[in-house]
């Protein structure tokens, strides 16, 4: 199979894998330096689940804060239950998914989250009146209701792809002995569900919080400009088959910049964003420098401070993913 950029992982052939071949341990430096062989490729399927991560919060709470505090309170139980060496499977989790937390407090989720206490305070309040939380005292307890809103098979499913292709990667680049179908992480990580959603948590929640401070830790403006960054990144793949590498990627995408933007509807649409709120965030983002507008209304980003910052953190993100994917791989393999 040549370097070309795949539209997505069924256009790779998996059939002929030995399934007694034994796995071979997954260091680091072996996903990073895949990882920068293969920047496109690999980051093109990144992004795509990371748009889809927020599109699912969005949809399922109408508000990117409240779903963050309750997937950092799912995050902290798993945290607890690998303290302890105990792993749950997802169906064992799901059986009976409340669970209580007597050692957290609004400061500490507040720090966390980059929320203010009042902010925080009040979203957790809104959990509790939508019967996702109780909050007595000391102790915050998620509720059954919660469990049927956060259950995250679209989420193992989406990342398993991710890490079918390094997989596949890594066995091309003899690397490794073999590579591992889609399926075969989703049963593993369905298998380790709390030890392997303790760490994929720990790196989601930050990687997400992290870029919100770029936008002034506003939850939608961020969503908004990342559903434009998300559609020149798309153009970008259907437009191109020559290599990007890391460091010029983000120079291709804005080459491709005000070809290819889109209207405040469908920014609407593809986020779930009420069209008034996305017109007034666009305001700010015009406001900052930070996208432009054509004649015909459609707006795309453009290198203003957002885009330079969060470039930045892109890159650092090469080596944060691969130490998440390896040792997610490491707990599937060797646990």
């Amino acid at each position: 199979m040549n370097n070309k950029i795949i539209d997505s992982l069924s256009d790779i052939s998996l059939s002929k894998i030995d399934p007694n071949l034994v796995p071979t341990k997954i260091s680091e430096k072996k996903i990073y330096d895949t990882y920068c062989n293969n920047y496109d490729s690999i980051h093109y399927l990144f992004i795509e689940f990371q748009f889809t991560w927020l599109q699912q919060a969005y949809k399922s709470m109408k508000d990117l804060d409240k779903y963050n505090i309750l997937v950092y309170l799912y995050k902290e139980n798993f945290a607890e239950l690998s303290e302890v060496f105990k792993v749950k499977s997802l169906n064992e989790f799901y059986i009976n998914p409340r669970f209580n937390l007597d050692k957290i407090n609004i400061i500490q989720i507040s720090k966390k989250l980059r929320l203010s206490k009042e902010t925080t305070r009040r979203k957790i309040l809104e959990l509790e009146e939508d019967e996702i939380l109780i909050k007595n005292k000391k102790t915050i307890s998620v509720t059954l209701k919660a469990g049927l809103l956060q259950k995250p098979e679209n989420t193992i499913n989406s990342f398993s792809k991710i890490l079918q292709y390094v997989s596949w990667l890594l066995h091309k680049e003899k690397k490794v002995r073999k590579y591992y179908t889609k399926d075969f992480f989703i049963k593993k990580i369905k298998e380790r569900f709390t030890q392997v959603l303790a760490i994929f948590l720990e790196y989601q929640i930050d990687y997400l919080i992290v870029r919100k401070a770029l936008s002034n830790n506003d939850s939608e403006l961020f969503f908004i400009a990342g559903c434009l960054m998300y559609n020149q990144i798309m153009f970008l793949k259907k437009s191109e088959n020559k290599k990007h590498y890391q460091k010029e990627w983000i120079d291709e995408v804005f080459n491709i910049g005000n070809k290819k933007g889109i209207n405040a509807m469908t920014i609407s649409d593809l986020t779930g964003i009420p069209r008034p709120t996305v017109i007034r965030k666009l305001k700010i983002l015009l406001k900052q420098n930070d996208i432009l507008k054509d004649e015909n209304n459609l707006y795309y980003m453009t290198k203003g401070k957002f885009v330079s910052e969060l470039n930045k953190l892109r890159l650092n993100n090469i080596k944060e993913l691969s130490t998440t994917i390896s040792r997610i791989n490491n707990i599937i393999f060797f646990s």
